[in-house]
């Protein structure tokens, strides 16, 4: 055999060998690139778990005592008004009927937001308590 078939054999072997060394790198590099891609989608599911829970406990979180105060001050000032609209101030049943829409405003408060107490409405129900408390009329619950 000449030496330029010896070469060209030797040629075409390198050649062979450095396509398999490609396909198996190929290969490896596939896997990789589905072990990521794989990893991408736990993480994203696990990030939305994340985000679930963070979201439940900010629900739950009750109203703060800046938010209880300010609930209290717009219970005592719309009792005040709704007795002012129907009594006068200098009338017997004055501090009595104040009392009395303060505790069907509660009352009805704990209704509407299903809680035992005042002090359990959740923080992001805060507005829509005080709207409540703003725009009570007895008149609807009579």
């Amino acid at each position: 055999m000449s030496t330029s078939m010896v070469e060209q054999n030797d040629f075409l072997t390198v050649v062979e060998r450095q396509m398999q060394l490609t396909e198996s790198q190929g290969i490896a590099i596939r896997g990789l690139v589905e072990g990521i891609r794989q990893m991408q989608l736990d993480v994203t599911e696990k990030v939305e778990e994340v985000q679930m829970m963070v979201q439940e406990v900010r629900d739950s979180v009750t109203l703060t005592d800046a938010e209880r105060y300010q609930l209290q001050n717009a219970v005592h000032l719309k009792s005040n008004e709704l007795t002012k609209h129907r009594y006068k101030e200098s009338d017997e049943k004055f501090k009595d009927m104040v009392g009395r829409y303060r505790r069907m405003i509660w009352s009805k408060m704990k209704e509407r937001f299903e809680v035992a107490k005042y002090s359990h409405i959740r923080r992001i129900d805060f507005d829509d308590a005080l709207y409540f408390v703003q725009d009570f009329r007895p008149e609807d619950y009579i």
